[in-house]
């Protein structure tokens, strides 16, 4: 049974915030039915060292909620018969290689092209990001690379297909594609607060992107504002995106049969800019975004025409989490138990510190009636009692049991996070501190037959719906998390390698006759199993490479008492 709108605002204020108290989000919310807002709210900070708070006319970077605008501006176009469906992507990008004859503008808005995405090249973030140039100079990037498969054949999240997207607008429309969807969307819908992100341009009300990381805020990586485009290229308002599905699903912006089109997922799970799926029983239209900085998420449910929106200038904000658990209050699948209350001196008994990997501690302390746990260099995350020695935090999807000797002293304690459960013996503080104080030892680098290597292509199962891939290219081995770039491995002998870009080593395991049956995963203190999936070797190609999907800029994390990244 659905809430009365005054009480589900209360109760929607309380389910965020253990994330605003976390630091986790930072941003704007709005949940709107019918189309209008049943909960609206902002927090935190859109500048740290001005120390100036967000509000709900912020502006925030959108990311890939801007292909929904690239596909109805496609979509206006073909109306116009300006452009077709079917048209050939060398119609409007006439240096496509030949292997790229068989692709349409079809495949590009949905994703079935097989043309490989430019954010998860290797240089990706550290090199090709920060350099302004114009989106042709970004597909040619990739055109010398192979079809992942035949256009058509399955779905591949590809942030080079929105770019192409972006070339046809221009091409069809004779304008620039930030030009025209001012003219042709933004200004006909009234959208003051959404448009073309230009990083030099003065734009008032404009957030500013952090991350946490090394145990505090830092701005986010720059990002150069031409890397998006058609892709994640637009910054806007909760209002504004409002206004924006109210427009789009009412006839205003497409016509219906544009519409029908736009939502026709063939049963692969994504539209025209838009995935499509069911979440609490019901059919859900949703995308998600992230760019350096920034992380938004745009749920709508029809039947319902129930608008969940979650706008955060943190990349550690968990905005997918926090707009499914919104809804979720909205039908009535979450309910608030009631609070077990804990003696102040069993609390205490429980504070201290403990290890959960080689330079991973969880520091535990009291805060009132619950417990504060943070881990190394991570925000702290409050942990409701659920018994007298089992404590549980929805932010983090984590329980922790306290492990007791039989007087009631603490010797330890268990994570339970995603499908993993990690004993953490209790350690002195300062034993914690001494091993977080050792230098490490700088890796050193080793040259390796490329056949050496060929045994540890595959994919490995990093948690419940996270893979761990990687393959050979070029003599080197890479490695790419899903949701995330990828990375380059650098061998220190047969089965040890580093990372250059991230702070990370993996391991690999054997059963001692030439075969991988996992890997360890050694990143941020901590150590991650991760076994072998059966049967992984990818498909042959460049020297057996295979890809994992990414969204623009985005990355996922995995750590400690961690935050899952988003699916976006």
């Amino acid at each position: 049974m659905h809430a009365a709108p005054a009480d589900y605002a209360r109760r929607a204020a309380a389910l965020i915030e253990p994330y605003r108290e976390s630091g986790l989000m930072s941003g704007t919310i709005l949940v709107a039915k019918d189309g209008k807002p049943v909960f609206r709210q902002a927090y935190g900070l859109a500048n740290r060292e001005w120390n100036a708070k967000n509000t709900l006319d912020t502006h925030f970077r959108i990311g890939s909620l801007t292909k929904q605008f690239t596909a109805a501006a496609i979509l206006q176009l073909v109306e116009a018969e300006k452009l077709s469906l079917d048209d050939p992507v060398a119609r409007f990008y006439p240096e496509a290689p030949k292997a790229w004859d068989g692709v349409r503008v079809r495949h590009l808005l949905n994703h079935t092209s097989g043309i490989i995405n430019y954010t998860a090249l290797p240089d990706y973030l550290p090199a090709i990001s920060r350099i302004e140039r114009p989106a042709r100079a970004l597909v040619e990037l990739v055109t010398g690379e192979a079809l992942l498969f035949e256009p058509g054949a399955r779905v591949e999240y590809s942030n080079t297909n929105y770019l192409l997207l972006g070339l046809a607008i221009e091409f069809a429309s004779g304008e620039p594609y930030a030009r025209y969807l001012a003219e042709h969307i933004f200004s006909p819908l009234g959208l003051k607060d959404t448009g073309y992100d230009d990083a030099t341009a003065i734009l008032p009300r404009r957030a500013s992107g952090y991350r946490f990381g090394q145990g505090q805020w830092r701005n986010a990586a720059p990002m150069a504002s031409s890397v998006a485009y058609a892709a994640g290229g637009l910054y806007s308002t909760v209002d504004d995106l409002l206004a924006w599905d109210e427009a789009l699903f009412s006839g205003k912006v497409i016509s219906e049969a544009s519409r029908q089109k736009m939502f026709d997922d063939g049963g692969r799970g994504y539209g025209f800019g838009w995935y499509v799926g069911t979440a609490h029983g019901r059919t859900l239209w949703s995308h998600g975004g992230a760019v350096p900085g920034f992380l938004a998420m745009t749920d709508y449910y029809p039947s319902e025409r129930l608008a969940v929106i979650v706008l955060a200038n943190n990349e550690n904000a968990p905005a997918q989490k926090m707009a499914r658990e919104l809804a979720a209050l909205w039908f009535g699948f979450i309910e608030t138990p009631d609070p077990i209350v804990l003696e102040d001196m069993i609390l205490d008994r429980y504070a201290g510190t403990y290890r959960l990997g080689p330079r991973f501690f969880l520091d535990v302390r009291r805060d009132g009636g619950r417990l504060m746990v943070q881990g190394t260099g991570q925000p702290a995350n409050a942990f409701v009692p659920e018994s007298d020695r089992t404590f549980f935090s929805r932010v983090v999807d984590a329980r922790i049991t306290i492990d007791t000797e039989p007087d009631g002293r603490p010797n330890g304690l268990v994570l339970h996070q995603n499908g993993r459960d990690r004993i953490a013996p209790r350690i002195d503080p300062a034993e914690a501190a001494r091993i977080l104080a050792e230098p490490r030892r700088p890796p050193v680098e080793v040259s390796l037959d490329p056949a050496r290597l060929s045994p540890h292509v595959g994919r490995y199962s990093l948690a419940p719906g996270l893979v761990l891939t990687v393959g050979l290219e070029n003599g080197r081995l890479w490695a790419q998390a899903t949701g995330e770039p990828r990375h380059i491995l650098y061998a220190e002998d047969e089965r040890a390698f580093f990372m250059k870009s991230v702070e990370a080593q993996i391991t690999f395991e054997g059963d001692g006759v030439g075969r991988t049956t996992g890997l360890v995963l050694h990143r941020g203190g901590l150590d991650t199993p991760c076994p072998r999936i059966p049967e992984s070797r990818p498909p042959p190609g460049r020297d057996g490479a295979t890809r994992v999907k990414t969204e623009t800029g985005s990355t996922a994390r995995s750590s400690g008492v961690a935050r899952r990244g988003d699916r976006d």
